[in-house]
C-alpha cells in the first residue's frame, strides 16, 4: 500500500488534506502539525523522526502545499532515499510579496520572515538537491495585486513565477499548470487526478494477456 507524507502550509492543518485521503485510492498516510514560528530546520528534523516513527523505511510519496512543500523538499533532500515522489503544490520557491509586507507589521514571525522574497531559508533550499521524481502544481487563478506586485499573474497568495521557480539541482522536477487559488487547488479535480496518477499509477495491476 502506497504511503504518503502530507504536510500543510501557512496557518492551516492537517484537515487541509481530508479531501485528498477520502477521494485517493486507499494509502497510509500522516499529517503532522507543525507552528510556523518554529524554525523551519527543527520543522524538518520533527517530521524525519515521525514518518520512521510511523511510517518505517518503506519509500514513500511527499506531498506538500505552500510552505509545506518547502518543507517537504527539504525533507526530501535529506532523506533522498526515502522519496520516490515529491509532489509540491503552490509552493513559494522564492517567496511572495505578501509575507514581505505583512513582516514589516510582525517582525517578530517566523513565518512572514521565511517566505519573503530574498529569504535566508528560501536561498540555502535552492542550492539542495534531489534526484528523484518531482511533481510541481503551479496554481494561475488569481488576481491579488500585492501577491503578483501590480502585473504578476498569481494564485492569490504566490505569483506564478514564484511557484514555478522550482530549486535548479532537483533534477527531475516537472511543473503542472492548474488554473485553481492558492487553497481551492486542495479540493480541485484536475489536481486530484494528477495525484493519484503520480502516486499510484506505478502499483496498477498489468492488464491480463490474451
Amino acid at each position: 500500500m502506497s504511503k504518503i507524507l502530507y504536510l500543510h502550509g501557512a496557518n492551516a492543518s492537517p484537515d487541509n488534506f481530508n479531501y485528498y485521503k477520502l477521494i485517493l485510492p486507499k494509502h497510509d498516510s500522516i499529517a503532522p502539525m507543525y507552528d510556523m514560528d518554529e524554525d523551519p530546520f527543527d520543522v524538518v528534523d520533527s517530521v524525519t523522526r515521525k514518518v520512521r516513527r510511523e511510517l518505517g523505511d518503506e519509500p514513500i510519496t511527499v506531498v506538500g502545499h505552500s510552505f509545506g512543500g518547502l518543507i517537504g523538499a527539504w525533507y526530501s533532500a535529506i532523506n533522498p532515499s526515502q522519496v520516490k515522489h515529491l509532489v509540491t503544490i503552490a509552493t513559494p520557491w522564492q517567496g511572495t510579496p505578501v509575507a514581505r509586507i505583512f513582516g514589516y507589521f510582525f517582525r517578530n514571525s517566523k513565518m512572514f520572515q521565511n517566505t519573503r522574497p530574498g529569504a535566508d531559508v528560501l536561498n540555502l533550499l535552492q542550492s539542495k538537491k534531489f534526484n528523484g521524481m518531482h511533481t510541481n502544481i503551479v496554481c494561475t487563478r488569481g488576481g491579488n495585486p500585492v501577491a503578483g506586485m501590480g502585473s504578476q499573474a498569481n494564485d492569490g497568495m504566490v505569483s506564478v513565477s514564484s511557484q514555478s521557480a522550482t530549486p535548479p539541482l532537483f533534477k527531475n522536477s516537472e511543473n503542472f499548470f492548474i488554473e485553481a487559488g492558492h487553497s481551492g487547488i486542495l479540493l480541485n479535480n484536475t489536481a486530484t487526478e494528477l495525484l493519484t496518477k503520480c502516486i499510484f499509477e506505478e502499483n496498477c495491476e498489468p492488464k491480463s494477456q490474451s
